[in-house]
């Protein structure tokens, strides 16, 4: 066999470039938002009984040491947004969403960070970047309650789903939010 040119080499690297590009591209494009929960049906369908898709599925245990239930949730909006320090959009879009649940607190809705990643690693990152709402450390199995909501198996970080006052998925976003956008869903004109 020859050596290959370097013209074939140049063809090769570049459509191996194109084809990473796209990949990437496809993994991290905005998702249209789907209502409803197409798993459960699916179990349904083959006879397995899920747990149902509510806000908190069971109580949660914040880095603050409360735990959430969904007595907890009162008639309010329920923001959970999934996310990894390691994650640089979950991180830019953090400030913007500890805004948005100030202006909320005590009010229409309830922001929830859930965190995929091992308690050390929280830890230090939250105490470099403090925020204002709970954050419970769900790890990486975190990822599953996320892949449920989203009804997507390649779910990306960061993530953010929105329950509305009677517990229904109402909205879901892969990629990075903002409190414009939070605002909308939670108070829809």
């Amino acid at each position: 066999m020859s050596a290959l040119t370097r013209r074939e080499w140049v063809a090769g690297l570049g459509l191996g470039t194109a084809a990473l590009g796209f990949g990437a591209w496809m993994r991290h494009r905005q998702a249209p938002v789907e209502m409803g929960d197409t798993t459960a049906a699916a179990a349904s369908a083959a006879g397995i009984a899920l747990p149902p898709l509510t806000p908190i599925p069971s109580p949660i245990h914040t880095t603050d040491g409360r735990t959430l239930s969904n007595a907890d949730i009162g008639g309010r909006f329920v923001v959970l947004n999934f996310w990894a320090p390691w994650c640089p959009p979950c991180v830019r879009e953090m400030p913007d969403i500890d805004g948005f649940a100030r202006s909320e607190a005590g009010r229409n809705a309830l922001v929830i960070g859930l965190a995929i990643d091992e308690q050390p690693a929280i830890d230090k990152f939250l105490a470099a970047h403090p925020v204002s709402y709970p954050i419970s450390i769900l790890g990486y199995a975190g990822l599953a309650w996320a892949r449920r909501l989203s009804n997507d198996p390649n779910v990306a970080l960061p993530f953010t789903a929105v329950f509305d006052r009677s517990q229904q998925l109402a909205q879901h976003k892969f990629g990075a939010t903002n409190a414009a956008e939070l605002a909308d869903w939670v108070h829809p004109s």
